[in-house]
């Protein structure tokens, strides 16, 4: 059992898994900031339906979680064309 711990600290110490440590915490980082910046959009395009056609159903906000940046975007520019309700369903069809 002292030789298995000795061995896990002598791996923790060695530069090879540093390494791997610290190029697994970049990519978490990076992760992380992404999909916040992914909800930050996503909830202003909520924000800004909501302000134009009063409270949107929780059926169509579920249809916008799982949506791409891209698509978060993309919903961003067409809600500015959007005259009711029902274009933004129209879009959720045809977009997700």
């Amino acid at each position: 059992m002292s030789r298995q711990i000795l061995r896990e600290e002598m791996m923790r110490e060695s530069v090879t898994y540093q390494d791997i440590l610290q190029q697994g915490q970049k990519q978490g980082e990076r992760i992380g900031l992404q999909l916040g910046l992914q909800q930050g959009k996503l909830e202003l395009v909520i924000r800004q339906l909501t302000r134009r056609f009063g409270r949107i159903p929780a059926e169509q906000q579920d249809k916008m979680n799982p949506l791409s940046t891209v698509q978060i975007e993309d919903l961003a520019e067409a809600l500015l064309d959007f005259q009711s309700r029902s274009d933004l369903v129209s879009w959720l069809e045809n977009n997700s």
